[in-house]
């Protein structure tokens, strides 16, 4: 399973993963948690989390503009989730940072963070749609 770094959005850049590896990781994922990465199981899962972490990334970005570090820490923490789940665990780590930052209102830090989640959400949102063609 995978380990989560505390921080470790703090110490080293995030490299932007590709479509290809993101997809590869995500397939792999559902094929260890549910002994399933047929075509309608992969479509299935993608659609429900790009329709969740939009809404969550929205939260998160509404919150730190707002000085709502709870509703920041909260989304982080669901995307976190979800993004384990599936396999994502870069994206998860970027999601586990800003949770971590949003805890310690290190709010010099957030704004960093979450531009490098979306920058990430960019490459994990054209993976995932290949799972739905």
């Amino acid at each position: 399973m995978m380990k989560f770094r505390e921080g470790s959005l703090h110490e080293t850049a995030v490299r932007n993963q590709t479509t290809d590896e993101i997809r590869i990781l995500v397939q792999t994922a559902l094929e260890l948690v549910m002994g399933d990465s047929s075509p309608e199981m992969l479509s299935e899962m993608a659609s429900i989390f790009l329709e969740d972490a939009t809404p969550l990334i929205d939260q998160m970005k509404t919150g730190y503009a707002n000085h709502d570090l709870t509703a920041v820490r909260q989304a982080a923490h669901a995307l976190k989730g979800s993004s384990a789940t599936i396999g994502l665990d870069q994206f998860a780590n970027i999601c586990l940072a800003v949770e971590t930052s949003s805890k310690q209102n290190e709010t010099n830090l957030i704004s960093d963070q979450l531009t490098s989640l979306e920058n990430a959400y960019v490459h994990v949102e054209k993976a995932l749609a290949t799972f739905l063609q």
